[in-house]
């Protein structure tokens, strides 16, 4: 039993995977035993955590990829699996925000986080799932989702809300489909944790007071909090687990 979270033997993609949850991920996944290849449109920071991973005793390898763009994103599937043999699980981590309130946000700010938030994740979803799927192999799919992709919230966050919706249809519609492939495709759903992408946000206290009004536990996330979440998805743990939305939000989503 003690060995259900083992990823020994497994080799994962993490998409933002050279920051932020996406970059704890995937150290978490070497520490618990996977080859990692690092996606991330910062080639140095995706290097930057491979080299840690490499200094674990695991394969690692770093690739620079806008995940929106599918031709980028074949071609880093391909070097991944060229250069680790397999992909067994995806992270789909890789997402951004872009705030302004509804009623003056353009059309530039909405595709944008679109492209990246929901069209970057199918992509990867597709992309290794087929690769799974030709190899006859079982493999866990995580999908990044958000709180904001369920309740509503008021930080000018409609592009970020639906990218995350789309996320949490698509991660459900997956698992039906690819059950048969007994593919597992789960999301998880984080409250605010201090990552890079609401860095400036913490620096007014008043946005501050509303996250944590909405948390019960009463705090922002930490980082490594995440990477629990993602081994038990990603591991023997997790093996009738699918179609599911793991809320790591603090009692958020409980209120």
């Amino acid at each position: 039993m003690k060995n259900l979270f083992s990823l020994e033997g497994k080799t994962a993609l993490v998409t933002g995977g050279g920051q932020g949850l996406g970059g704890a991920i995937a150290e978490g996944f070497a520490h618990f035993g996977a080859d990692v290849a690092v996606v991330d449109i910062n080639i140095q920071t995706a290097e930057s955590v491979a080299e840690r991973i490499r200094s674990m005793g695991r394969k690692a390898v770093g690739l620079a990829c806008d995940v929106s763009k599918e031709d980028q994103g074949v071609a880093v599937v391909k070097k991944a699996i060229t250069e680790l043999g397999k992909i067994d699980i995806l992270a789909a981590v890789a997402g951004i925000g872009d705030r302004a309130m509804a009623e003056d946000m353009t059309m530039d700010q909405w595709d944008h986080v679109l492209n990246i938030n929901l069209r970057g994740v199918w992509i990867f979803d597709q992309l290794i799932g087929k690769h799974l799927i030709s190899r006859k192999a079982p493999g866990s799919i995580i999908n990044m989702a958000s709180v904001a992709g369920q309740v509503g919230v008021k930080t000018g966050n409609a592009n970020y809300a639906a990218s995350k919706g789309g996320v949490i249809a698509l991660t459900r519609l997956l698992a039906i489909e690819w059950s048969k492939f007994n593919i597992r495709v789960n999301a998880i759903a984080p409250v605010q944790f201090k990552t890079p992408l609401i860095a400036e946000l913490l620096n007014n206290p008043a946005t501050v007071d509303y996250f944590l009004s909405a948390i019960p536990l009463g705090r922002l996330g930490e980082v490594k909090e995440i990477v629990g979440p993602a081994v038990f998805l990603a591991s023997e743990a997790a093996s009738m687990v699918t179609g599911i939305v793991l809320n790591v939000d603090g009692g958020m989503t409980a209120m």
